[in-house]
């Protein structure tokens, strides 16, 4: 009986996830940590996917991230305990609470942004904050009986970096790139990990003449996404105002969840191009998947 409640109330929260929320979105940059309470649920980030490393080593988890958020949600999809945790905190990476006895479950963020996601009010919609750095996520059940309960975590990356590495010259007064295209970014399901959005998006990369690439991440919506309309334009910004130098549009670009998409070209001769051929190629950075060459 347990597990069919169990899977009756993950769907009814994949159902509530799913339909478009006018709610407030609360902020949750608060740590939320217990003190004087007796603990009966200890949980400890113990694995990155694909990056492996010792879950007692504090210096190897914050070369990974630098915040750890962690959410409990009720049967009915309320959000009724939080800890969220900074680099250098003495319990960085291992989470201490006391919960009743019932059914949850647990949602669990790394990243590295200024500032933590926030949480709508009534669904497991998450929306980062500030600008989007590499980011981890698991979300599993949680069963609170009259053993106390001891978790080891596995968190899953849920960005796909954009690169473009160029083959024309940047203007030395440029100091920023705006990117602009239509996709998913930083709105996801807390339940699944994907994107939730297609919407108008930009970005801005700030740039050096000295840079050999420029990247961003994204979360994407499924296994095969694709952002589409890429706008890059180069500029100068001071601020109050922005000078425009270079503009270029790309068709559409591939994205993957813990992938890197390579996009190689003339990104700063101001003219349209068309997109490319994409092809699986090694990736740049081996703690990552195999990464997605593209051409434009």
């Amino acid at each position: 009986m347990k597990s069919s409640k169990l899977g009756n109330v993950f769907a009814l929260m994949m159902v509530t996830a799913a339909m478009s929320s006018c709610e407030k979105i609360m902020p949750s940059d608060y740590e939320g940590e217990e003190s004087g309470a007796e603990h009966n649920v200890v949980l400890r980030v113990s694995q990155f996917e694909t990056i492996p490393f010792s879950a007692t080593t504090r210096s190897a988890l914050g070369d990974v991230c630098t915040r750890l958020c962690f959410d409990i949600y009720d049967e009915n999809g309320a959000k009724v305990k939080y800890i969220n945790q900074k680099q250098g905190d003495e319990s960085f990476g291992e989470a201490s609470l006391s919960l009743p006895e019932g059914d949850y479950y647990l949602v669990v963020l790394a990243h590295s942004s200024t500032k933590n996601p926030s949480f709508a009010t009534k669904e497991m919609k998450i929306t980062a904050s500030g600008t989007l750095s590499d980011m981890f996520w698991a979300c599993e059940p949680l069963h609170i009986a009259e053993d106390n309960v001891n978790k080891s975590l596995m968190l899953r990356r849920i960005v796909s970096m954009v690169r473009f590495i160029t083959d024309d010259g940047l203007s030395d007064e440029a100091n920023e790139l705006l990117v602009k295209y239509t996709g998913s970014k930083g709105t996801f399901s807390g339940i699944t990990g994907y994107g939730t959005t297609k919407a108008s998006q930009s970005v801005i990369i700030d740039i050096e003449p000295t840079d050999e690439y420029y990247d961003f991440y994204m979360v994407p919506r499924n296994d095969n996404d694709t952002i589409r309309n890429v706008n890059i334009i180069s500029r100068y910004n001071d601020g109050s105002s922005a000078t425009n130098f270079t503009e270029t549009t790309i068709e559409s670009i591939p994205v993957r969840r813990n992938a890197v998409t390579v996009c190689r070209g003339s990104l700063f001769g101001g003219k349209s191009a068309a997109s490319g051929t994409s092809s699986v190629s090694i990736v740049i950075n081996d703690s990552w998947d195999s990464g997605i060459e593209f051409y434009f």
